[in-house]
């Protein structure tokens, strides 16, 4: 008589953002669902076709007077830094824990601060798995009311909530230190790599095609890359994938920059899972974040290793995170600094030649530097997690 196949243990992936947005848990659903019975909680459809789903509400319905009362507790809550009670009375973790406490889950991945003290009042049987893409407590460090506001809420989460975890990641050595240093806690460092491709190194000729993709967010300086453009002397286009950010006049204001120079053009964004294709008809990403903020200088970005696995070569800022792995495969160039000058004289001084042997070694880098070998981190820590 044959034996009933062992339970599926229960896996909940969480996220307050659209998942399909999200790489680090796009890679996470397709390699988890696997092994495990997942469900996924954010806004938007499904990100994985079969997995269930759990979509946030755009707001949640409560009747005027539960919305009033529960709004005026919120706010006297975090005036008097009560924020255990103030977690409690967002209408949305409200309606979330109403649904979720009602299952039983074995592990919770919780991604990003503000979904860690919802997910450790699950009481998943091996605990909670905390996946912090910023460090937190600076992540919007360039706007003094959120400063003022939202920044010592996000620190009593790390202080209070997040080393109740049994396991952390991050995703760059600056931010894995900085946890370390302030809340005395030591995250796994998991970097945004993006999965293996088994793409051909493109071919190089004039004109020199650049691209960037990413957000339009101010705080990152996108100016700087189309000024060197309009400056440079070089022959050379610069394409970008962007999405808007909160502040959508920013776009606005990077297109009406541009002066409808044919050499820059604004594409459509893509899909994730096509990205990398559509960049290998690329020669060089640009990576060039301004450190205007602390995640901004230790950012080691997706589309960093995108371009790798596109097998292009990069053009980056000092950002010592990517530098430091820039100049180990010698696959690209670190400016000195964020000036737009500095970038021009670097597009004047461009050559095929200099370009092709980038690209060369971006696809030496691009069998090591992989997604598949980030995930391994993840499963090594969920195993860890459920032989306990």
């Amino acid at each position: 008589m044959s034996q009933p196949e062992a339970r599926r243990l229960r896996m909940l992936i969480l996220m307050f953002t659209r998942l399909d947005k999200e790489p680090r848990a796009y890679k996470q659903i397709i390699h988890f669902s696997k092994h495990f019975d997942v469900t996924t909680v954010g806004y938007g459809q499904p990100p994985v076709e079969g997995v269930r789903h759990i979509e946030l509400p755009e707001s949640v319905a409560l009747p005027p007077l539960k919305r009033r009362s529960l709004y005026a507790l919120q706010t006297i809550s975090f005036k008097l830094r009560l924020y255990g009670l103030a977690y409690r009375t967002i209408a949305l973790h409200r309606w979330l824990y109403e649904r979720l406490s009602q299952e039983q889950w074995d592990i919770v991945i919780a991604h990003d601060v503000n979904t860690i003290p919802l997910a450790n009042r699950l009481s998943a049987k091996y605990g909670v798995l905390a996946d912090m893409h910023e460090y937190a407590p600076r992540q919007y460090e360039h706007s003094k009311e959120w400063v003022r506001v939202t920044a010592p809420y996000y620190r009593w989460i790390c202080a209070n909530e997040l080393p109740k975890a049994r396991a952390i990641t991050t995703v760059s050595q600056g931010i894995v230190d900085e946890y370390r240093l302030q809340f005395g806690i030591d995250p796994v460092l998991v970097v945004n790599a993006t999965p293996a491709a088994n793409l051909a190194v493109g071919e190089v000729s004039l004109p020199i095609k650049l691209v960037h993709s990413g957000i339009a967010a101010p705080a990152r300086k996108l100016e700087i890359m189309i000024d060197a453009v309009l400056a440079t002397r070089s022959d050379v286009t610069l394409d970008l994938y962007l999405v808007n950010s909160a502040d959508e006049s920013y776009l606005d204001e990077l297109r009406a920059r541009a002066r409808g120079d044919r050499r820059i053009r604004f594409q459509e964004p893509v899909a994730y899972a096509d990205l990398v294709q559509t960049l290998q008809g690329y020669d060089i990403g640009l990576s060039i974040i301004a450190a205007t903020t602390f995640n901004h200088e230790y950012c080691l970005p997706n589309k960093f290793f995108d371009y790798v696995q596109a097998r292009l070569g990069q053009f980056i800022g000092p950002s010592p995170e990517m530098a430091r792995i820039v100049n180990e495969y010698q696959m690209g160039e670190v400016l000195e600094d964020f000036e737009t000058d500095t970038l021009t004289a670097a597009l004047d001084a461009l050559d095929v030649e200099t370009v092709r042997e980038w690209k060369l070694r971006a696809d030496v880098a691009a069998g090591t530097l992989t997604g598949e070998s980030q995930v391994e981190i993840w499963d090594e820590l969920v195993r860890s997690m459920t032989a306990r």
